[in-house]
């Protein structure tokens, strides 16, 4: 099948954008990539989103201008953006002042080191241009996925972000660390691969008693099936449960305690456009 030619793919935009605007009028939430649509048609539907209180939220990959994504925040659009798509702090700085006027958040995944003048990335944006970023309320996102973190730049991250009204979100992979504990203000997001033995779940009561004691949140993304008291300790503890699986034994001594997590909805600014999803 030979790929459709240019002037064939724009012309299913409005037929494709028209859809958007009816989820917009059921007042259902849009989540849209900055090359799917042309920049009027995103104004446009940004604008049905902000009539009918639903939340428009715009991945950003470095397509559209910083004018065209100020006008976009001014209109009420959630900005998820990255230093990868947009690497220039006093464009971000434009970009949030703009959301904010509106009640809309910008949301940055930073995937480059935690350092002063970062030496391996051109371009990643500086640790204290960082820091000013999360004191003018810019959600920062960071992972130790790819590159390990310094839970002292960790710390002082998110104090800038409490300090902005924001909040650092940082997601956890491999052994626990007590440092986790130490993150005040912060939303924490580990997975249950980091729960392999019997010890690492002592480990695990030791952070969450510390860091919900320093204003820390967690959230714990569960993949396998717990015993009963051990998932009780952890929802008591004061900990967010996530199941990736929904049980489908309901006679599950574990179901009422679903039932019972699922009932502390995230929100929508603890994570990066999915709950579910680690990055």
């Amino acid at each position: 099948m030979e790929k459709e030619s240019a002037e064939e793919k724009n012309s299913k935009f409005p037929e494709r954008a028209y859809k958007l605007l009816s989820w917009a009028k059921r007042g259902r939430d849009i989540t849209v990539r900055d090359d799917q649509y042309p920049f009027p048609w995103l104004l446009d539907i940004v604008r049905s989103c902000q009539k009918k209180r639903c939340r428009f939220r715009l991945i950003d990959s470095g397509k559209l201008d910083t004018f065209e994504l100020e006008s976009l925040g001014r209109a009420g659009a959630d900005i998820y953006t990255s230093d990868e798509a947009r690497p220039k702090p006093e464009e971000l700085e434009l970009i949030n002042k703009a959301c904010q006027k509106a009640g809309a958040i910008v949301a940055d995944f930073h995937h480059g080191p935690l350092e002063e003048e970062p030496e391996e990335d051109i371009g990643s944006i500086p640790f204290a241009s960082l820091e000013s970023l999360g004191s003018r309320g810019i959600y920062v996102h960071l992972t130790n996925k790819e590159r390990k973190r310094d839970f002292l730049g960790l710390g002082d991250l998110a104090h800038a972000c409490q300090k902005g009204g924001s909040w650092l979100v940082y997601y956890h992979y491999g052994a626990l660390e007590q440092p986790l504990g130490e993150l005040a203000s912060a939303w924490i997001h580990i997975s249950d691969d980091s729960l392999r033995e019997s010890q690492d779940r002592d480990v695990l009561m030791e952070i969450l008693k510390a860091g919900l004691s320093n204003g820390a949140n967690f959230v714990i993304h569960l993949k396998e099936e717990w015993k009963d008291y051990e998932l009780r300790e952890v929802i008591k503890a004061g900990a967010i449960i996530l199941f990736k699986s929904v049980l489908r034994d309901y006679k599950s001594p574990l179901k009422p305690l679903e039932k019972e997590a699922e009932r502390r909805k995230l929100d929508f600014r603890t994570y990066y456009l999915y709950p579910l999803f680690l990055p």
